[in-house]
Parts: structure tokens; sequence; C-alpha cells
């Protein structure tokens, strides 16, 4: 049953006519460069592992809130625990109980977190974790690895070849990036001891799509710790989602700081950094004769509407099975995706990292027109990657792979 009150409930129009309305009033003509794809598609209501376009059509939907939805849409105690907290305010402009739940369901769920700092999404977690490590080093240079994704500010854009758009070469020169296939490469770039950190996602490239060489992190930690480099494991997507305790478990590895979001604020913007306490006490207040401190404000940072929808997902992923069933329905959909190419002839390969699998065509063009296909035949993918969650089922994996029959046939079809 819609319970949306009359007047909020969408008009009829066309994903064309919104399409049009969009590209006279957004720049761009979208929100995310990821959600910039033609055609593109306008959803008006999601459900468990559904979503529903304003043209009536119903997709099986993988991107999951680009990973950050475990639990699917809707979770019935994530909308409760919102809808509870709505209802006596979504920001009290002072401090509150959940914030305090929320930090320290992260610090017991993570061992190498002592202390937590909350932040409204992951780029603003990984900017925040490298101003600390240049106020605790005293460093001014930051590494990280090509490929590896944080975000959007200035110093992690930089991916060997100056920066994008916008980023002076000044900016850019203030990060050296390191090419993981070349280990060498990555002693001299921290031997000098200019680096304040190193910062990469433990799980390879775009959360495991292009894994990291056995033991490179094993090697990182080491070379960090002789150089006194910190380092910085993000795990914006990995967290909480392949292990309670992040990749950063599941290797054995204790970084200095780690970088969170999506699954940890349960559908709902969040982000946080967490750490070693000597670095993350940087954070304040100043005192006489300390170390200066490193000021971070943030309007929404923990704001009760998201500490109440964090503290949700966190308790449901520490209490019940969630990261084990949805890595077993990933492991279901990562067999089905590998028969299809093998039976239909297509070069590529198929690889998982938990409940993320990753589906990678050798021709580039085939590759980029999937996605379009798979909406087309009623799958919403990531890119040409799906994160599973707790909502997928049987009959999901079973629509899926037909509709992948499908595109990939279109595909070797030319049409």
């Amino acid at each position: 049953m819609d319970t949306l009150p009359r007047a909020a409930a969408p008009r009829a129009q066309t994903d064309q006519e919104l399409d049009a309305r969009a590209q006279a009033v957004l720049g761009g003509g979208s929100t995310h460069i990821v959600r910039s794809y033609r055609p593109r598609i306008y959803v008006v209501r999601a459900q468990g592992s559904r979503k529903w376009l304003i043209d009536g059509r119903e997709l099986v939907d993988y991107t999951m809130g680009h990973g950050a939805l475990l639990f699917g849409h809707s979770h019935p105690e994530i909308t409760a625990a919102v809808a509870y907290q709505a209802a006596r305010g979504t920001h009290y402009g002072a401090a509150n109980e959940a914030e305090i739940e929320w930090a320290e369901r992260i610090a017991r769920m993570v061992a190498s977190v002592e202390r937590v700092r909350f932040t409204s999404s992951g780029t603003e977690a990984t900017l925040l974790a490298l101003r600390l490590a240049r106020a605790f080093t005293g460093r001014e240079m930051v590494a990280k690895l090509v490929g590896h994704f944080h975000g959007w500010h200035d110093a992690v854009q930089v991916d060997g070849h100056g920066g994008p758009a916008g980023i002076p070469e000044e900016t850019a020169s203030l990060t050296r990036v390191v090419d993981p296939a070349l280990p060498a490469v990555l002693d001299q770039a921290l031997g000098d001891g200019k680096v304040a950190a190193l910062i990469l996602e433990a799980s390879g490239a775009h959360y495991g799509g292009t894994p990291l060489p056995p033991g490179f992190v094993d090697q990182a930690r080491e070379l960090c710790t002789r150089t006194g480099t910190l380092l910085v494991v993000d795990e914006v997507v990995t967290g909480f989602r392949v292990a309670r305790g992040g990749m950063q478990e599941l290797l054995g590895v204790r970084p200095d700081l780690s970088t969170f979001a999506k699954a940890m604020a349960g559908g709902l913007p969040g982000g946080a950094v967490g750490g070693r306490a000597a670095v993350m006490d940087l954070l304040g207040p100043a005192r006489e004769g300390a170390e200066p401190v490193v000021e971070h404000p943030g309007t929404f940072n923990a704001n009760p509407l998201c500490a109440a929808a964090g503290c949700a997902a966190l308790r449901l992923i520490e209490e019940t099975d969630a990261i084990e069933r949805t890595s077993a329905t990933a492991a279901e959909l990562e067999a089905v995706w590998r028969d299809r190419l093998r039976a239909q002839g297509v070069p590529g390969s198929v690889r998982r990292l938990a409940s993320i699998v990753h589906c990678e065509l050798n021709d580039p063009d085939a590759a980029a027109r999937l996605p379009a296909l798979m909406r087309e035949a009623g799958v919403d993918l990531f890119r040409t990657s799906a994160f599973v969650s707790t909502a997928h089922d049987d009959a999901d994996i079973e629509l899926t792979a037909t509709a992948l029959d499908h595109s990939l046939a279109r595909l070797a079809a030319g049409s």
C-alpha cells in the first residue's frame, strides 16, 4: 500500500521528460558521474531487491545504493529506526547518545579502531584521514595506488598523470602514485621519509575488481612502520560488508587509520574515520602545551537520523548472519555469470569478493554496452558489478541469468 501523502506522489512523466528537466537544472544533467549513463532511468519506489521506474518497469537491483544497502531497500528494522528518530528530531545541534553507540559498534567490530570521528560521506572520511596523517607526522606528501578510488577530493583524484580539471599542479605534486604491480616502486615512494600516509583499498582497486598482488598489503604495512608513514585502509565499500571487521580482518592487517561509509550508515549519508587513539586525539579540543589540533566541523556529522540508521544496520550486521548469507547468494550469482559467459562464448571473467560480484568482458565496447542491455532486460548493475543484499533470492538469480543470456546474445549479434 502506498503510504505517501497524495501531494507528495510523483507526477506521471516519462524518463525522457524527466531527463529534459534534469538537463535544464542539474550540472552535467545528473547528480553523480556514475548515473550519467543513457538512456537514464528514474526510480519512484524500491523495496527489498527490486525497484520500480516511472514508466512502470520493475528491475532487480544490484546497485544497492552503490553498495550501501546490505539489507536491501527499506529493511523494516532500519526503516523503523529512522521513522522513530524522525518523529523526535533530525538535528539537535548537540551531542546525542546514538552517536556514541554508533562509534562503540564500529570500535567493537574493527580491531584497529580505538577512536571514531564521523563525517557525512566516504570522500570526507578519506580527506580527514589524510589531514590527520599530515598533522600527526608533520609531513606533506601522501601516496596512493594506481586505480584505487578514495573519493573526489584533490589529493586522491591524482592517478599518475597529474589531476583532473580543477586540481592545480602544485596540489597534484603532493601525491605520489604507485603501481602495485611494481613493489620496488612503493619502497622508493616511501623510502625518503617524506610521505605522511599511504592510502589504499586493501581489497585491490574498486573493491576487489583488480586484486592486489599476494602479500602486498603486508609489505605495505611493514614498510609504513619502518618509514614512519601511516597506513590508511579505505573500507568505504568493504567495511562491514566483506566481514564484520572489514577487509583488514580478512587479511589480518592492522592499519593506523581506516575510513568507512556506505554499509555503516544503513542507506543514509554517513562516513567515519577510525584508528589509533594517538592519531585520532589530534581532533581536539585544543589544550595548552599539547599538539596542535585538527579542526573538523560538519553540520551533519552523526546527526540523529543517520546515527539511528547506522546503529540499526550495524546491530544487524553484528548479531545476524547477514554477511554469510549475502556471500552465499553472491557465490550462486558468480557461478551463474561464469556459466553464461562460457555458454555464450563471450571472452571475459567473473570475480567475487564476499557479496560483491564483478563481471569483466575482454571487449571494452561490449563491457560499456552491457549495463544498458541488462537494464532493458530487467536488471540494474553497478557498471558491470553487483552488490548482493540479504533481500536477493533464487528468483532474482534466475531472472538475472535470463537477462544475462539475452544481453550477451545481443552483444554477440551486434544489436
